[in-house]
Parts: C-alpha cells; sequence; structure tokens
C-alpha cells in the first residue's frame, strides 16, 4: 500500500487491518452457497473465522499506533513506556475481549445452552447488521471526493488482493486435507476484508486514518466482488483441486 498507493503509514495500516481480518458475512454467504452446490463444510470452521479475525487487525494496528505516537510530540514519556502502553491498549481492546471471550464463554456453555438465545444471534443479528452497514455507508459516503486521489489503484486493489489471498487459501485448504466446501470457505474468509470487526478498531486506535480508503475498499470493493466472482471462483478451484 505503501509503495505502490503512496499511502501514508497509518493510512496504510487502516487498509492492512482490514484485509488481515475476516469478512461474517461473506463467511454466512459463501457456507450458503456451499450448502446450495450439495456440498459440506467441517463443522469448526465458525470457529476458525473467530480465531482468523482478531491477528491481523492487531498486528497492524499496533505498526500504525506506533508510527502515530512517533509523530505525536505531545507524547513526552519515554520510548519504551509508549510502546508498552500502546500494546495494553491494542491487546486489552474491547473487539479483542469480544472475539476471545466469546470463544470461552461458548465453550463453557454448550450447545444445550445456546438454544434460548439462538434466535438473537441467528435472527436479530440481520437486523443490526443492516443499521451498522448503513452508519458504515454515511461515513465513507461523506468523503468520497477523496476517492479522486487513488480511486482506480483502490479499486484495482480491492479487486486483486482477494483473487490472490483466496487462491492461496484454498491451496492451504485442500493441502491440509479440507473438504472441496471447507477448502472454499478457507478460500473465500482468506479473500474477504472486514468492515464489522475492523472499522471500529481502526477508528479508536487511528483516528487520522482516512475512513473512505479502508471502507470503500472492503465494503464497497471487495465485498460485492467476492460475492458475485470470488465464492464460485474459489469453488471451481477447489473443485479443480480435489480432482
Amino acid at each position: 500500500m505503501r509503495k505502490l498507493g503512496r499511502f501514508g503509514q497509518i493510512d496504510a495500516a487502516a487498509l492492512a487491518a482490514h484485509y488481515g481480518s475476516v469478512s461474517a458475512v461473506t463467511f454466512i454467504a459463501a457456507n450458503q452457497f456451499i450448502e446450495q452446490m450439495g456440498k459440506t463444510v467441517e463443522g469448526f470452521m465458525p470457529t476458525l473465522l473467530t480465531l482468523l479475525e482478531s491477528p491481523g487487525i492487531h498486528i497492524a494496528l499496533g505498526i500504525g499506533a506506533l508510527k502515530r505516537a512517533k509523530n505525536n510530540s505531545s507524547i513526552s514519556s519515554g520510548e519504551k513506556k509508549t510502546k508498552s502502553a500502546i500494546f495494553h491498549e491494542i491487546l486489552t481492546g474491547r473487539s479483542l475481549i469480544l472475539l476471545l471471550g466469546g470463544l470461552v464463554i461458548g465453550l463453557l456453555m454448550g450447545a444445550k445452552a445456546y438454544e434460548p438465545v439462538k434466535p438473537f444471534f441467528e435472527t436479530g443479528f440481520k437486523g443490526a447488521l443492516v443499521l451498522f452497514l448503513l452508519e458504515m455507508g454515511i461515513v465513507a459516503g461523506s468523503r468520497l471526493s477523496d476517492l479522486k486521489k487513488v480511486g482506480l489503484l483502490l479499486i484495482s486493489l480491492g479487486i486483486l488482493i482477494p483473487i490472490l489471498h483466496g487462491t492461496l487459501g484454498v491451496f492451504l485448504g485442500d493441502w491440509s486435507g479440507l473438504s472441496v466446501g471447507g477448502a472454499t470457505v478457507l478460500g473465500t474468509m482468506a479473500a474477504s476484508a472486514s468492515y464489522i470487526a475492523a472499522p471500529p478498531a481502526v477508528r479508536m486506535t487511528l483516528p487520522e486514518a482516512n475512513p473512505t480508503y479502508y471502507l470503500t475498499a472492503s465494503l464497497a470493493v471487495t465485498f460485492p466482488f467476492n460475492l458475485v466472482v470470488g465464492i464460485p471462483l474459489f469453488f471451481k478451484l477447489a473443485e479443480w483441486l480435489a480432482g
């Protein structure tokens, strides 16, 4: 992003946070596609989704936050203390706590205890998601004029990155022994970009990052590309690899 797109370090870190994470909605779409194709997916894939969601976000935020602290003349403490405070803030952020805490809670409560709250997560989630995406669209739309600077490049990267990551994900999924459905879903997750978990984390940790760049690339370019082209493409590749 810095070399090809000439983005600043903070904007590049914000984009990396989005493309280093995964999209839960794209994951759901991939599972529905696999089901329509008459294939099955390994039962542990939702857990894998959660594990893939956090590391990329927090590594990229750490890089961006260190650069931000270095550029911020108002920080008077020593470099070691500054870095320690930054990493403490990132590792104890709400998104990371909720993701890892959710895994622990799910493990402890089990399937039987999940049944009473199942409608809230499987039905109410979609309505809440619509409101969230509307708010994200308003933020991106208010700064669309900034796209004139890197519009074509951003669109190109929003398409090429998922193709590269998704192809690699399918190959690794097949190599690790996943089924056609599992390899397709893994490739789709690798190709996706987060626009639910990453945006609020970036807005809190890297407020200087331009939301037009990371929201438009992940939400307006990569997300629809994966739904229309990416998922069928990765499915055909997984079938081909499986012989």
